[in-house]
């Protein structure tokens, strides 16, 4: 039997949540003040609290306070006004579970406490302290994963990283071109020299190539009285990873093939020829096969990229090592957050295992991140995922904030009837969704039965039937 402890100063209400709580199957306590609260949470350490907001002496904030400080296992409710949003902020922000909102509903109770029972238990499966943390050298953002696929990628790297070709790294969007460029750096001879990136793609091509080769005082409008050294000059002794390099206009291919083939480069309004020592690694998320094919990608810089080649898999065909991501991932998120996350429940793992991860690592990395950030406790419940890895889709364009609200609702539904062996749950669905849209209809037109009906698109008897069997048994 799970124990709930209410902290409320009002007895009606505390012999109310008594009386519910036991119906439901609870053991409940009661304290009338946060400091016997305090010293209940402490000797008991009940599994949910129910804390009020506005108790005499030390206030329910102030005590939430001092419950996460003491005792951050501890999942706390809180009870406050429905239009007291700074209350329910500063509860959010101190780590409040949820609230429940006065006046009190009862059926809004139920299910918060059975969330917060859920998430318990999932905590109670998990390791006692949050993930070890990786070696100083491993932090951060790095290459992951233990799959046939990755296996072949480390050995690649470290057969690029002992020459100084240019290497054309090719992979979509999301699965890690930046990371392997960078390893292949660091793997080299020139990794105390620098590594300077450019996203070829985020760069208006006007300004590309004096980005790439800088420019001499007055080369343009704009351009700075003293010049400027282009990256090919910046990075020069290092590498120079140009990211989305199909963006480049034909004429810009033509000055890059030259600059790779004679390591020599001029600033745009200059004559004079300035040598640099550059290695460059290319990356794409796009066919230049079938770009050079249709004429849009130079075929002699093409072939010249494509001396060494690198194929990044997407992540749905590396599923086996999106377990060791999510760790990864969770740790980054812990340190950025500064907030402990034990783990994922199995119902999470699952959704994350079964998804297709249409954006790969980076989306998977902004879900964990997400989903660490809104998570109510240390663990990531289902709940605490995007709406599309809980339904197994991508939102469309055409995708209503409705049916994305409902999608989640009916999701939620789904789980706790086949956690509790619930039955005839399409049933309850219908009618829920009666009860609301017809009482909200009804409300529309003051209560005149004939427009309801009208509208509903059915006949005002049919309307009578539901009304007595969903508004007037079940009052909204």
């Amino acid at each position: 039997m799970k124990n709930v402890l209410v902290i409320d100063d009002d007895e009606k209400i505390c012999w109310a949540f008594e009386q519910f709580l036991e119906e439901e199957g609870y053991a409940p306590s009661i304290s009338n003040n946060a400091e016997e609260g305090l010293r209940r949470i402490a000797s008991d350490k009940p599994d949910v609290v129910l804390l009020d907001v506005k108790l005499p002496g030390m206030s329910g904030l102030e005590a939430l306070a001092q419950i996460k400080a003491r005792h951050p296992w501890a999942i706390v409710i809180i009870i406050t006004a429905y239009d007291d949003v700074e209350t329910t902020v500063e509860a959010m922000r101190l780590q409040a579970f949820d609230f429940v909102p006065k006046p009190i509903d009862l059926d809004v109770v139920k299910s918060t406490l059975e969330r917060a029972i859920r998430t318990q238990s999932v905590r109670s499966a998990l390791p006692i302290k949050p993930t070890r943390k990786p070696p100083k050298g491993q932090r951060g953002p790095r290459l992951v994963g233990k799959s046939d696929q990755m296996r072949e990628i480390y050995k690649l790297i470290g057969i690029m990283a002992s020459n100084t070709m240019t290497v054309l790294i090719e992979g979509e969007t999301g699965t890690g071109k930046d990371l392997v460029a960078r390893a292949i750096h660091a793997g080299s001879e020139r990794k105390d020299m620098p590594f300077v990136p450019v996203n070829c793609g985020a760069i208006p091509d006007d300004l590309l190539e004096s980005e790439l080769f800088g420019y001499e005082a007055g080369a343009f409008t704009g351009a700075k009285a003293e010049g400027k050294p282009g990256r090919f000059e910046l990075a020069n002794g290092g590498t120079l990873f140009l990211d989305e390099v199909a963006n480049m206009t034909p004429a810009l291919q033509v000055k890059l093939l030259r600059a790779l083939q004679t390591q020599e480069i001029e600033r745009l309004g200059s004559t004079r020829i300035l040598k640099v020592d550059v290695r460059v690694i290319a990356a794409t998320n796009q066919e230049l096969g079938q770009m050079v094919q249709l004429g849009r990608f130079r075929d002699d810089l093409y072939y010249r990229f494509k001396r060494i080649a690198l194929h990044l898999p997407p992540l749905r065909e590396r599923r086996e090592d999106v377990p060791m991501l999510i760790t990864h991932f969770l740790q980054l998120a812990q340190d950025e957050l500064r907030k402990p996350i034990r783990g994922i429940s199995e119902e999470g793992m699952a959704l994350l295992r079964r998804y297709e991860w249409p954006g790969n690592i980076r989306e998977l990395e902004n879900c964990i991140r997400s989903a660490a950030t809104l998570a109510r406790a240390d663990v990531i419940m289902p709940d605490d995922l995007p709406i599309e890895v809980q339904t197994g889709s991508r939102p469309t364009a055409n995708a209503s904030p409705l049916a994305d609200s409902l999608k989640t609702t009916l999701h939620r539904m789904i789980q706790e009837a086949i956690a509790d062996e619930k039955k005839e749950l399409y049933e309850e669905v219908v009618a829920m969704v009666d009860k609301v849209l017809i009482g909200l209809v009804l409300d529309e037109f003051s209560g005149n039965h004939s427009k309801t009906a009208e509208l509903l698109g059915m006949s005002r008897t049919t309307l009578l039937k539901k009304i007595r069997q969903h508004i007037e048994e079940q009052p909204l």
